[in-house]
């Protein structure tokens, strides 16, 4: 079950921090959460790559300025690939821009 945020940040301030600190430290935690919260998951070609034969969410934007996404493949040497399509380096009809891990997901609810 995911915590809420109440939650989290009364749980790491009762480990943590000492009574006296608790009002600032928790303006402090709830604004580092909300700032989290804005950020965005995308993360640009230029800055990072993820690691060859990696299962990721990825962008291409297309020689006529329209985007599409993918799940595919990034195999490395900037090759990607999905659904039968691979995109190369250099493609004169589109470019990969961003990309995102695939989210793992927590298998320890039972119902």
């Amino acid at each position: 079950m995911k915590q809420t945020l109440e939650e989290a940040k009364r749980e790491y301030i009762e480990k943590y921090v000492s009574r006296n600190e608790y009002a600032s430290f928790g303006a402090a935690f709830e604004a580092g959460a909300e700032w989290h919260k804005k950020q965005s998951p995308w993360i640009s070609v230029e800055e990072q790559l993820p690691e060859e034969n990696t299962g990721v969410f990825f962008t291409v934007e297309w020689k006529d300025s329209h985007k599409g996404y993918f799940t595919g493949l990034y195999y490395g040497n900037s090759q990607w690939e999905s659904d039968h399509r691979i995109f190369l380096p250099n493609s004169p009809l589109g470019r990969i821009t961003h990309w995102m891990p695939i989210p793992k997901f927590n298998n320890n609810n039972k119902s």
